[in-house]
């Protein structure tokens, strides 16, 4: 009866310990933009400070400088509070460990690397 009780415990503790999953905080904030080989000129840089600064000068004719506020939301990172003639890409996925930002806007989409 003893070594049940004591092989029950034993078990339990073993299952609580690894119930639980440590997940690294992974840092978004930095600067991500195209390959230097790249042609295109877009970048996006998120601070620490949850605020943003987004440059897209892909196409001459609409051309987009702006700058505003950032948040996490569903493992996304919503751009807010900025001003900009032109539509661009507000909704970003950071993947590959805080290394890459997605996004995709209708048909158009872009990926950009951590520099």
């Amino acid at each position: 009866m003893k070594e049940k009780i004591q092989t029950s415990v034993t078990l339990a503790i073993l299952l609580s310990l690894f119930s639980f999953t440590i997940t690294a905080k992974i840092d978004i904030t930095g600067t991500y933009g195209v390959s230097e080989n790249d042609s295109l000129n877009i970048e996006l840089t998120l601070n620490s400070d949850n605020t943003f600064t987004y440059k897209d000068f892909s196409n001459s004719v609409k051309l987009i400088d702006t700058k505003g506020n950032w948040e996490l939301k569903n493992k996304k990172v919503i751009l807010k509070n900025f001003k900009s003639e032109y539509s661009f890409h507000t909704k970003w996925k950071i993947s590959k460990e805080g290394k890459v930002a997605k996004s995709r806007k209708g048909i158009t989409f872009y990926t950009l690397m951590k520099k």
